[in-house]
């Protein structure tokens, strides 16, 4: 078999979308299945983050290698493009079989974005070394919008399967733990009134009960807030709000499933979800690759002597 023509350029391109339409196909397929099923049966079923994720990941692993091979192939030989791709499933089989973080997703995942950052950051800084004028900034900001794009993968794929979530009663004046997540929670008090217009009997159309928390980490206080629990009279439904903190490496969500004001009880939901700021960084650098691109087309004067190899 010829390793020249089957690395080639054009097939790696076009098995690439070749992957991408069966990612799409999947997706589209696991959106409409609810709204067909409920259409022909009128049965209502859903397809959670587990169903997609089961079944786009293969594919979505395999497109990334295969953009990692795209963004190298008109730089090394066929040869070590196939080495190259070689490496990388056998590198992921071997993250997959010893699961150093207990999460397949996120130990398949980890060879294939590093290649693929690596690669983005090899053709970003032959972009600066080979161009000039325009045709480097937009070069510079395709690339960085690739990166950015990356960290905005990275970062869902990460936050979604290290995520930690558990809920429990929490009594006011007691501090609870929660199974698998380093925090705990105490409630300091509950303070309730009506609020709106006056409704039937009631002197508001909702009752709403504000609950204080102390949130701690590894048994140190960490932080505090409230959350809300809102009973809407008029309309019979309930409504929370939720405490989130926004950290570097995590973010926290705490909110309120059910009270007791009688015995001084919370059903408290606590999530962690870690990495969760790649996702934000990579859509500010995604933000600031578009601001170059753009800038190299409308601002600089073309350079008849830049490089464009």
């Amino acid at each position: 078999m010829d390793i020249q023509n089957l690395f080639s350029r054009k097939n790696l391109i076009f098995v690439t979308v070749t992957v991408f339409g069966i990612l799409a196909a999947l997706l589209t397929i696991g959106m409409l299945t609810p709204l067909v099923i409920q259409f022909l049966s009128g049965m209502q079923i859903g397809m959670d983050a587990t169903y997609f994720n089961n079944r786009a990941a293969p594919i979505a692993g395999l497109l990334v290698i295969l953009l990692c091979a795209c963004l190298l192939v008109t730089h090394i030989s066929s040869r070590y493009i196939g080495m190259l791709l070689g490496g990388i499933v056998l590198l992921s089989a071997f993250m997959a079989v010893f699961s150093p973080t207990g999460k397949l997703l996120v130990d398949i995942s980890i060879i294939p974005m590093l290649a693929v950052f690596a690669a983005s950051l090899y053709r970003l800084a032959h972009v600066i070394r080979k161009r000039s004028g325009k045709s480097r900034l937009k070069g510079i900001g395709a690339h960085i919008i690739h990166i950015g794009i990356l960290l905005v993968i990275f970062g869902t794929i990460f936050s979604s399967a290290m995520k930690v979530e558990d809920s429990a009663v929490v009594s006011i004046g007691e501090e609870t733990a929660f199974e698998g997540i380093p925090y705990s929670v105490s409630v300091m008090g509950m303070d309730s009134s009506f609020e709106g217009t006056p409704y039937d009997n009631y002197p508001g159309s909702s009752y709403a009960t504000d609950v204080g928390l102390i949130i701690s980490k590894n048994g140190n206080e960490f932080d505090r807030g409230t959350v809300r629990y809102i009973t809407d009279i008029k309309w019979r439904q309930t409504y929370t709000s939720t405490y989130i903190y926004r950290g570097i490496m995590e973010e926290v969500f705490i909110a309120p499933k059910a009270l007791d004001e009688k015995s001084g009880e919370v059903d408290l939901y606590l999530r962690v979800v870690p990495f969760i700021s790649f996702l934000w960084a990579g859509i500010y650098i995604m933000l600031g690759g578009m601001f170059i691109l753009l800038l190299g087309s409308i601002v600089l004067p073309d350079n008849e002597n830049e490089v464009t190899t």
